[in-house]
């Protein structure tokens, strides 16, 4: 292979990456707001229970999103792909607590979407583990928003500007086509979803016996 080839195939891995980067950056720049609002309807869960079954709802496709693509460079990190090699890994106690983090994030909606199917009077244990595992998912997601929200948002912002012509890194309508089907697929999951959770919605005695 020429050197020319060779610089030709660098550049293509390094736009690899950083495509991968700007879409977990985009992605998770619309966590932050979903979870922002999610948050509020803590504040009052009890007047506001059916928004924090929606929006808890909606959060399902992005977080698989977000998993995706940090995963994704992960294994290929891992794996010794050339150009994730280059790029780094994450600091150490990121990477310590990434596993960790995916874990709570995943038995934190996991037992949320679990409660809307038992209902309020079937709730027990369920209920504490979602609760328990929301309380060190924020500690963990706490450490994970501060050391990435810069990073986050200035790679989010970089598929929103023009394209610098002399660094193109392809596959910008395809980053924002995945962003934006996580963000359909969660507002149809949350409307298909939240109407049947009834037994939580309907009934003010049941969320406040349920705290």
């Amino acid at each position: 292979m020429s050197h020319r080839a060779e610089a030709a195939d660098v550049r293509s891995g390094d736009a690899g990456v950083e495509g991968n980067s700007r879409l977990t950056g985009t992605v998770g720049v619309l966590l932050l707001i979903l979870l922002f609002a999610e948050g509020l309807t803590i504040l009052s869960i009890r007047g506001l229970i059916t928004l924090h079954l929606f929006i808890g709802l909606l959060l399902v496709p992005p977080v698989a999103l977000k998993i995706v693509t940090t995963g994704y460079r992960f294994a290929r990190y891992y794996t010794h792909a050339a150009p994730y090699v280059r790029r780094g890994p994450p600091h150490t106690i990121l990477r310590l607590i990434g596993p960790v983090l995916i874990a709570m994030t995943a038995v934190l909606l996991g037992t949320g979407v679990w409660l809307i199917v038992v209902g309020p009077d079937h709730a027990g244990l369920i209920l504490l583990a979602h609760k328990a595992s929301f309380v060190i998912w924020f500690g963990l997601t706490a450490i994970h928003v501060l050391a990435h929200v810069r990073e986050t948002v200035v790679l989010a912002a970089k598929d929103v500007r023009r394209p610098d012509p002399a660094r193109p890194v392809p596959g910008r309508g395809i980053r924002t086509s995945a962003v934006a089907l996580a963000l359909v697929a969660g507002v149809a999951l949350g409307a298909v979803v939240t109407p049947t959770a009834t037994a939580w919605t309907t009934t003010r005695a049941n969320v406040e016996g349920h705290r």
